[in-house]
C-alpha cells in the first residue's frame, strides 16, 4: 500500500524521479521532457502516477461527477463569436459544438488525493523545469484552478485553439471508445493564421493530425495555442475523465463573473 496523502509517495519516482528536482536524474528527467516538448508542443508522460493511485483518483472523480456543469455551445475554433466579416465557411465565422462537464476546483475537497498533487511545489516545480519558466504559480482562482473534465457518452470537446500557451492535464479514466485526444502541431503562428490550413482540417483532412496518448495515470503537457486540437466524441457508458492543474506565470489570476458563469454556471464560489 502507498500513503495517497503524500503527493511524492503516489508518483511513480523510479520512472520519473521529481523528489529531488536538483539530482542529477531529475535535471536529466526535466532536460529530456523539454527537448521533447518544443519537438512537437505536446509530452505524454504515461504510468506518472501508480496504479493503485491511479484507481484511488479514479474513485474519487467518479463520486464528484455528479456536481458536474455542464456546457454545452456553439463557439469558433477560437472561442469567439462568429465574425460577420468572413464568410460562413471562414474559420472566424464557422460555428461548431462542443458538450462536456466540468467539476469546479471548489468542489474537490482539501484532502482529495488529486488536490494534494495539485498543491505539492515538487510537481509545480518539475511543470515550471519542463515549460522553461523560472517560476509558476497555481491559478488563485478557486474554481478554475483545479478542474475535472467529463466527458460522457456522446460528449466531446470540438476543434479549438488554447487562449493560455500551455496546459497541464492528468488522466484519470479513460473512455470505454472514442474520447481520443487529437492534434495538428503548430498550425498557425504568431504571424501566420494559416486559414487555408485551418479550414481543411475541421473539413476533415486528416493532414498532420497526431494523437496524444492518455491513459489514466498519464500527466501531460500541451501547447495548445498555436495547435489546433480537440476530444473526440465518447462512446460507451464509462466516462472519460481528465483533471486540468492550471499553473500560470503571474500571481493572483482570478477569472471574471463572466466566465465563471460561463464555465460553471455560477459566480461564487463556495470557499470565498
Amino acid at each position: 500500500m502507498i500513503d495517497c496523502a503524500e503527493p511524492a509517495a503516489i508518483i511513480d519516482l523510479d520512472r520519473y524521479p521529481i523528489a529531488d528536482l536538483g539530482a542529477p536524474e531529475a535535471v536529466a528527467l526535466i532536460e529530456d521532457c523539454r527537448a521533447r516538448l518544443d519537438a512537437t508542443g505536446a509530452l505524454s508522460l504515461p504510468g506518472f502516477v501508480l496504479p493503485v493511485a491511479a484507481e484511488a483518483l479514479a474513485a474519487e472523480a467518479r463520486d464528484l461527477t455528479p456536481l458536474a456543469y455542464e456546457i454545452a455551445t456553439e463557439h469558433t475554433c477560437y472561442f469567439e463569436p462568429a465574425d460577420e466579416a468572413f464568410p460562413e465557411d471562414h474559420p472566424r465565422s464557422h460555428m461548431l459544438f462542443s458538450r462536456k462537464g466540468g467539476v469546479a476546483g471548489d468542489q474537490i475537497g482539501k484532502t482529495a488525493i488529486l488536490k494534494r498533487l495539485y498543491h505539492w511545489d515538487g510537481l509545480m516545480g518539475f511543470i515550471a523545469g519542463v515549460l522553461g519558466e523560472d517560476k509558476l504559480y497555481r491559478h488563485a482562482d478557486p474554481l478554475a484552478a483545479l478542474n475535472i473534465n467529463v466527458f460522457e457518452t456522446g460528449q466531446s470537446l470540438n476543434w479549438h485553439f488554447d487562449r493560455a500557451d500551455f496546459s497541464v492535464t492528468l488522466s484519470i479514466q479513460t473512455a470505454q471508445d472514442g474520447g481520443q485526444f487529437e492534434y495538428v502541431p503548430a498550425l498557425r503562428s504568431s504571424d501566420d493564421e494559416n486559414y487555408d490550413g485551418v479550414t481543411k482540417v475541421m473539413e476533415g483532412a486528416a493532414g498532420d493530425t497526431h494523437l496524444l496518448e492518455f491513459e489514466a495515470g498519464t500527466l501531460a503537457l500541451f501547447r495548445g495555442h498555436y495547435a489546433l486540437h480537440r476530444v473526440t466524441p465518447v462512446i460507451g457508458k464509462q466516462a472519460r475523465l481528465a483533471a486540468v492543474l492550471s499553473y500560470v506565470r503571474e500571481p493572483n489570476v482570478i477569472f471574471t463573473p463572466y466566465a465563471r458563469e460561463l464555465f460553471y454556471g455560477r459566480t461564487e464560489s463556495i470557499v470565498d
